[in-house]
């Protein structure tokens, strides 16, 4: 009875082995296809960084890496809008307050016009969500313009962050639309 107990205990832990091994191996298999698409791009570690910040993703499939990489930008225009608005209220001088609110429309348009590509590429259009992405991409860049406006006044580096990565972000979609396209 004993020894029957402990080949079924055996059993159990063998199995549980393999499965922690092929759970592994699969894991690796998936950090390895990420790498190799997100290398396709100007900016891999941006592109590797935002795709495995979702556990929830179960693909390497190239449109929703595109999905992952479109939440990761509008993530940034957004928080860049919130950031601008705060700051726009809080700053007295008019020349910086210009820009900021100049810059806090911007991006809440690109934040729009980022929630449509997401639902266009849902629905497989394609060549709308990367019209949609590059709609958003103008508005980012009317934001940094909006800074160099005479009298030229300096970007806030929180904000700057936020627009900065937004614009990576276009730049590896833009890629990623690319090799949907192929």
């Amino acid at each position: 009875m004993a020894s029957m107990r402990f080949l079924h205990m055996s059993f159990f832990f063998f199995f549980l082995v393999v499965l922690v091994l092929l759970v592994s191996c699969a894991h690796a298999d998936d950090k390895s296809e990420v790498e190799k698409a997100c290398g396709q791009t100007p900016h891999p570690d941006v592109c590797v960084s935002c795709v495995n910040s979702d556990p929830s993703r179960n693909t390497t499939e190239i449109p929703e890496l595109t999905f992952e990489i479109l939440f990761c930008m509008m993530s940034e225009a957004t928080h860049g809008h919130e950031v601008a608005d705060l700051q726009a209220q809080n700053t007295s001088e008019p020349n910086l307050k210009q820009a900021l609110q100049t810059c806090n429309v911007s991006l809440f348009s690109a934040s729009n016009d980022l929630t449509d590509s997401f639902m266009r590429l849902e629905g497989k259009d394609y060549q709308k969500a990367e019209a949609d992405l590059e709609s958003a991409n103008r508005a980012v860049v009317q934001c940094y313009k909006a800074f160099l406006k005479e009298p030229v006044v300096t970007i806030p580096p929180q904000l700057f962050s936020h627009v900065d990565l937004a614009a990576r972000y276009h730049d590896v979609a833009h890629v990623f639309f690319r090799l949907i396209r192929k």
